[in-house]
């Protein structure tokens, strides 16, 4: 039940990318952003912020790091369409959340 929950999360939400850490060619994963996220608390304020989160399968990428890059290539994006990882929200040992910051390369 759970393996067919996260096949229709990815299939609904998630967007073809490629991966780059810099090092090895990039290759292709799927990835779901999620823009303008409200944070309080954060950088020892208590006054909110939005940020961009990108989340990403482990097992697409079993370490993502950061500065490592993922380029959207999904037909259907609008948007901003490479994001760098810029820290670690959560690792639940299947999914990582990330802070991710728009870059213009």
């Amino acid at each position: 039940m759970a393996a067919r929950l996260e096949a229709a999360v990815d299939d609904h939400f998630a967007m073809d990318a490629l991966y780059d850490d810099g090092t090895n060619p990039p290759f292709p994963v799927r990835v779901i952003i999620d823009l303008q996220v409200e944070q309080r608390q954060a950088f020892e304020t208590n006054m909110p912020s939005n940020r961009d989160e990108l989340e990403i399968r482990k097992t697409y990428v079993a370490r993502p790091r950061r500065n490592h890059k993922v380029v959207i290539t999904d037909p259907t994006w609008t948007g901003q369409n490479t994001w760098v990882l810029d820290g670690m929200i959560t690792d639940d040992g299947h999914v990582t959340r990330h802070w991710v910051n728009g870059s213009s390369s």
